[in-house]
């Protein structure tokens, strides 16, 4: 590279980094308008195809008829539970509704990646430095927002959980942590991967994760007439069994690895792709629990957050081009870590890339694979470095003191991580 092409990098990353150091607080004023703007656009033509199939769904509850179709990919797929919650919203304009339950979502979240920002820097993080953080978390994630803000997706309210069940966990706040992730599994059943990672990894969480599956199952039953109610568990059972053995061709928003393996001209069959799934998940169980023996509660939330939002992306059943939110937090927060304490880490940079680029939605087949094929990279580097806990806790929790040249470095106060 020359020196002119060094130099021209250089004014471009300080451009980019300038605003945030005078200026932390000027991602949460764009975030803020952005939420603004998606309460203030909502129309059922934007979730008739989403937030609509909800209330569906909870209006079919409420008069005993079927909701869960096993031959069908799409339609309702969530726990009984969370119809309970949008039943009393179905007895309101569905416009109301909408914004009641997108003001709440985008509250929820907005929280949960401050909350995160602030776990992650530590104790001796100056303010500025987490509202700078967390506004360049809220900041990134607009594109990725923007999309499942407009359906009121319930991926929203289910990562901010997951999000604040990682922060509970840095603070070693294990029943908090547990009620979060019991919070995750009512907004949707893909929270199962991070509560099956907490709960076998950590003892504290086990009973209290154990009792929070029970109440998702069993709390209906004091509303729904039981038999009517067990037909329908049965019927979800065979659904989600129907999405996980399916070829990926037949729901045409799916965005996993088995689409990204099916446009280079590998076609999977079902049991061959469901056994991949299952291998994932004990690579995904290994990787965690190699992070956990370093006794950084720090780094293994961190880690349990990342590995869970990869393995939802990439091996979750029925996967879409739109959930890729679950993972673009987390992965902004750690960029912009690096970057605080060094702004010419590439690695930062390429997450924030990365973020972005799973933000967007291109096409449904452009996003069949380039999201996939990301998110492989970003699961891989994670391997790799998982693979030397110490090389990961350095990521996350950065040296005691760092050496950095004037005008090039932003230096965070970082601590060394709860042991």
């Amino acid at each position: 590279m020359s020196l002119r092409h060094g130099n021209a990098l250089v004014r471009a990353r300080l451009a980019l980094v300038a605003p945030f150091r005078t200026r932390p607080w000027i991602g949460w004023v764009a975030w803020y308008v952005f939420v603004a703007i998606a309460i203030a656009r909502i129309h059922p033509r934007r979730f008739s195809s989403t937030f609509m199939a909800y209330l569906d769904a909870a209006d079919r509850l409420l008069a005993r008829e079927h909701v869960y179709n096993p031959l069908l990919l799409g339609d309702f797929l969530y726990f009984p539970i969370s119809l309970l919650l949008h039943a009393p919203l179905t007895r309101i304009d569905p416009v109301a509704a909408a914004a009641v339950v997108l003001t709440i979502s985008a509250g929820l979240f907005t929280w949960a990646c401050a909350a995160l920002a602030s776990a992650i820097l530590g104790d001796r993080a100056r303010s500025d430095e987490t509202i700078a953080l967390a506004g360049a978390v809220l900041l990134i994630n607009i594109p990725a927002a923007w999309f499942n803000f407009k359906g009121i997706q319930a991926q929203v309210p289910m990562t901010a959980a997951m999000m604040a069940a990682s922060t509970a966990m840095v603070a070693a706040r294990w029943r908090l942590a547990a009620f979060w992730l019991f919070v995750a599994i009512v907004m949707k059943p893909l929270a199962l991967v991070m509560v099956l990672l907490c709960g076998a990894l950590v003892r504290e969480m086990r009973l209290p994760l154990i009792a929070a599956i029970i109440v998702v199952l069993l709390l209906p039953f004091a509303f729904i007439e039981w038999s009517y109610l067990i037909s329908e568990y049965q019927a979800m059972g065979l659904k989600l069994w129907h999405i996980a053995t399916v070829p990926a061709l037949d729901w045409p928003y799916q965005a996993d690895f088995s689409t990204m393996l099916r446009e280079v001209g590998v076609q999977l069959p079902a049991t061959i792709a469901l056994g991949i799934r299952m291998a994932a998940a004990l690579c995904t169980l290994a990787l965690a629990w190699h992070v956990k023996r370093t006794g950084s509660r720090r780094s293994f939330a961190v880690a349990v957050l990342m590995l869970s939002a990869c393995y939802i992306t990439l091996f979750g059943p029925r996967n879409e081009f739109l959930s890729f939110i679950v993972l673009t937090p987390s992965l902004a927060t750690l960029a912009g870590l690096l970057l605080m304490r060094n702004d010419a880490d590439y690695r930062g940079w390429l997450m924030i890339a990365a973020a972005l680029a799973l933000g967007f939605a291109w096409s449904l087949t452009i996003d069949a694979v380039l999201k996939p094929a990301i998110v492989v990279v970003i699961y891989l580097w994670l391997a790799w470095t998982m693979a030397a806990p110490a090389r990961w806790r350095e990521i996350v929790e950065g040296e005691a003191s760092e050496q950095v040249s004037p005008g090039e470095h932003a230096v965070a106060g970082v601590v060394a991580g709860n042991r």
